[in-house]
């Protein structure tokens, strides 16, 4: 994966600092029977995981009060009614507590949902030990 735009973004007062990172083309699909599929692993948990702890890992004197990371799949499928859908998987940390969030075709929904919802909880469990050292 390549980082595509790193930026914080403060609030007025100062008090808010919101860093955003977006990562581009992760390998996350994989051929299926009905064309191309959300493919979620071990090896992939372990990579999302590292780069979040490495880009945790920075400077704390001027921490963001939250970061927002944007995984980008590699693939663009089509949508039932033709729109373009790429599959991502979003996460949020504030305060050493994880969110995630995966945008997915309307396929992988009625294929993968179940698999992607026990990768989502197993990704913001393994996720949620790095906010004890965040």
């Amino acid at each position: 994966m390549e980082v595509l735009f790193d930026e914080t973004f403060t609030s007025d007062d100062g008090q808010l600092r919101s860093r955003n990172i977006w990562y581009g083309y992760a390998n996350i699909s994989a051929d299926g029977e009905y064309g191309k599929e959300i493919k979620l692993d071990e090896a992939l948990m372990v990579e999302l995981c590292g780069i979040i702890e490495n880009d945790l890992s920075g400077d704390a004197a001027n921490a963001p009060t939250e970061t927002n990371w944007y995984f980008y799949g590699d693939a663009v499928v089509q949508d039932a009614i033709g729109d373009n859908i790429r599959s991502t998987i979003m996460v949020r940390e504030r305060s050493g507590e994880f969110v995630t969030n995966f945008n997915i075709s309307d396929h992988d929904f009625a294929v993968n949902i179940d698999a992607i919802l026990s990768f989502k909880a197993d990704f913001e469990k393994r996720l949620s030990s790095l906010g004890k050292h965040a």
